[in-house]
């Protein structure tokens, strides 16, 4: 058995911490699921209320401690918001040894410069993926450790969020228990959730995955293996319920109980003769509201979506490489018909994706949910990366030296006996020049003075 990692995901509605470990079959067996609200405290993945949130965090950590026997002092933890983008840098180093292969220490220290030399101001650094390498003149390498060249160059993607967010999420981690630590910095959550729901295939024929949760739908690209795209649109699970309540005239916990029990995709699959009564509040009537109108609110937003969806993958040029078209996952893609909806409006295959891939015994059976393919994803993170490559470079590592830094160079710092130096020197060179000028004038006679000027009444 290996050791045992912890994925914590804090989302808009609640947190949700997951406790797993490969067995020996090499699948990963759930220990334990703990969860806790966040509703109020939390906004499209940003925090609101510190206090609040760690509060949440150490009410689920409290959880999985108990169910899995476990004490919990690291884990791998996701970072959200709708101001999270992707900007494309690229770095150049030129090798010491031209003609030898490229090493791993090369590749290092190649992303080691790509964060350095990158300024984003107000913004923290969450990943910098590597796209395709260039080896001198020789481009698109996917793998440049064992190619002969001088100079190395990469284009990478810096993922990047706002330094005070990011903050905030870590001080909710790391003062929920002591000082817990965030193991391997922190995973943008959509990236989490595609370690446990796409396979490997999948990531290099090409495809989409849409993670919608409550606040914020988020959208990554991978083609070749690579993360090729990243997205996040501001609608999401909370849009439809505020569409109910705006529509049938309804509070927006009786819109979201709609929602959950009697959400469909697609309007037509739903009876005209459907109903629900909503109680009255404060002696008002009993409100009878149609389940068909619900749905085709439901569907008039979700067409809005994934007209979003269609315009990210159009715009990041990617249209036609997504061999595997789209794959949904999060805690609003459990209403009935919704791979459908997408597959009719975009064209493209579709499956809802449960973090059940490699999954073992599992402590309960809810953890196949969508609502939790970031949190398990995160368990993953402790197992493997989301570049493929990144796992060949950690054991190649072990046997690399390490990189080497240069240090910069400290500044001459002047002292009060600069300037007499500096005075000396003239006057040595000043002294010289009087000697020279004194053996020429017994040589050429006197009419070389102290003025180098000529004379015109002596010509």
């Amino acid at each position: 058995m290996s050791e045992i990692i912890v994925g914590l995901d804090i989302g808009s509605k609640q947190v949700n911490v997951v406790a797993g470990r490969l067995d020996h079959l090499g699948k990963l067996e759930i220990l334990g699921l703990g969860k806790a609200d966040t509703t109020g405290h939390v906004s499209k993945g940003v925090v609101l209320n510190v206090n609040k949130t760690i509060e949440a965090v150490q009410s689920a950590i409290e959880q999985v401690e108990n169910q899995a026997n476990i004490h919990i002092r690291g884990v791998f933890a996701s970072v959200a918001g709708p101001n999270i983008h992707s900007i494309k840098h690229r770095s150049i180093i030129t090798r010491q040894t031209e003609g030898e292969e490229v090493t791993v220490t090369d590749v290092d220290q190649v992303a080691n410069d790509a964060k350095r030399t990158f300024i984003s101001k107000g913004n923290a650094i969450v990943h910098t993926l590597p796209q395709e390498y260039f080896v001198d003149s020789i481009g698109n390498i996917y793998d440049p450790v064992g190619i002969s060249g001088l100079k190395l160059q990469c284009d990478f993607m810096m993922i990047t969020s706002p330094q005070v967010e990011f903050d905030k999420t870590k001080r909710c981690i790391e003062s929920a228990k002591g000082k817990m630590e965030i193991e391997g910095g922190l995973v943008f959550s959509p990236l989490a959730a595609s370690l446990a729901v796409l396979t490997p295939q999948e990531k290099k024929g090409g495809v989409c995955l849409v993670d919608i949760g409550s606040g914020m739908t988020e959208i990554v690209i991978f083609h070749k293996g690579i993360v090729r795209h990243i997205a996040v649109l501001p609608f999401a699970g909370d849009s439809i319920t505020a569409d109910i309540e705006q529509g049938c005239g309804i509070s927006t916990e009786h819109a979201e109980q709609l929602k959950i029990k009697f959400g469909c995709a697609v309007a037509d699959e739903i009876p005209v003769e459907e109903v629900v009564s909503i109680p009255g509040i404060n002696g008002r009537k009993t409100k009878t509201i149609s389940i068909k109108n619900i749905g085709i609110i439901i569907e008039e937003r979700l067409k809005e979506i994934i007209a979003l969806v269609e315009a990210e993958i159009s715009r990041c040029g990617y249209g036609n490489r997504l061999n595997f078209g789209i794959v949904l996952t999060g805690g609003s893609v459990q209403m009935s018909y919704i791979d459908e909806l997408f597959e009719r409006v975009t064209g493209r295959d579709v499956r809802i994706g449960h973090p059940n891939e490699n999954l073992g015994k599992t402590l309960t059976e809810e953890i196949k949910n969508p609502t939790y393919a970031t949190a398990v994803g995160l368990v993953w993170k402790g197992l493997k990366d989301i570049d493929e490559r990144e796992d060949v470079y950690k054991e190649l590592r072990k046997d690399a030296p390490p990189i080497i830094v240069p240090l910069p160079v400290a500044p001459v710092v002047s002292n009060g006996n600069t300037g007499k130096k500096e005075t000396e020197s003239k006057k040595t060179g000043w002294s010289l020049l009087g000697s020279i000028k004194k053996v020429a004038g017994k040589l050429i006679g006197e009419d070389l003075g102290d003025s180098d000027a000529y004379d015109k009444d002596k010509a």
